[in-house]
């Protein structure tokens, strides 16, 4: 029985669920999030692992808390809410400067720029610059032989999105200037609301239980976690939180905490009788 289980885990290791790559962790969440959502897959990108059920958990909590602000925007077919269309455009708008103030704000916070040339030899290969430019290439509809840098790449990406934004934020004032005072008043409450109804003024989400953290570090950790739910012997809940507990923001939270948020997502990592299924 352990030498299967072994096989399973070595099978898993070196086959199609081997360690994702940051962009490929991304990307995957990214496509689970959208599942849950019920919008369209992510262009070009197709999963490169299937989802355990406790992350579905978790992408559902995100859409009853941090995301509920959003989802709840979804428009009629039947008639203008400009209340709503004002927050629509609010959320663009605060997106943006999310690109364009807060994330050099985040990653300067974080040291990203005083990592040495030795350090970051060691991160590179695991951050997927080279999924990222092939996907890149094929959001911008550029050959595969192309030889622009990622960087580039990442920028004129961005600028393709950030003009799709302005494009529809054109559209908005556009219906807007066929209505009356008193509508666009509406409009314009609405989009002062949803300026801050997703991210604050701190680029923090807004709609956090708390609980948003410690959710999307599990989400960070998925592989290791079904790795560890397949290990021989076989480990448990106290081994996951041993190892959550030397991160800095999670040293001082108690067992029991932990316990509350596994609970909260039906997670768990070892039970009795052989490893869970990867389902």
């Amino acid at each position: 029985m352990k030498q299967k289980a072994k096989n399973k885990e070595e099978k898993f290791e070196n086959g199609k669920h081997s360690q994702p790559t940051a962009f490929a962790l991304l990307m995957n969440v990214q496509s689970g999030l959208r599942a849950e959502m019920n919008l369209a897959p992510l262009p070009h990108w197709k999963p490169t692992a299937p989802t355990p059920q406790w992350s579905k958990n978790i992408y559902r909590k995100l859409c009853n808390t941090i995301l509920k602000s959003v989802l709840k925007l979804k428009p009629s077919k039947r008639k203008v809410n400009w209340r709503y269309y004002g927050r629509m455009i609010g959320i663009m708008e605060r997106y943006k400067t999310f690109l364009a103030k807060d994330v050099p704000h985040i990653l300067e916070k974080e040291g990203l720029s005083r990592i040495s040339k030795k350090e970051w030899k060691k991160i590179e290969p695991r951050l997927g610059l080279k999924e990222a430019r092939q996907y890149y290439l094929k959001i911008l509809g550029r050959s595969k032989n192309d030889r622009t840098s990622l960087n580039k790449l990442s920028e004129l990406a961005l600028e393709k999105q950030i003009a799709h934004l302005e494009k529809l934020k054109e559209m908005a004032f556009f219906h807007l200037a066929n209505q009356s005072a008193k509508t666009v008043n509406i409009f314009l409450k609405g989009m002062s609301e949803g300026y801050s109804a997703f991210l604050n003024e701190e680029g923090q989400f807004s709609g956090d239980d708390r609980r948003a953290d410690i959710h999307i570090e599990l989400l960070a950790w998925q592989h290791d976690i079904e790795k560890m739910r397949r290990s021989v012997p076989q480990k448990y809940n106290k081994h996951l939180v041993a190892e959550l507990k030397k991160l800095p923001e999670y040293k001082n939270k108690t067992t029991d905490w932990f316990n509350d948020v596994f609970k909260d997502i039906k997670f768990s990592v070892g039970a009795r009788g052989r490893p869970p299924a990867y389902c």
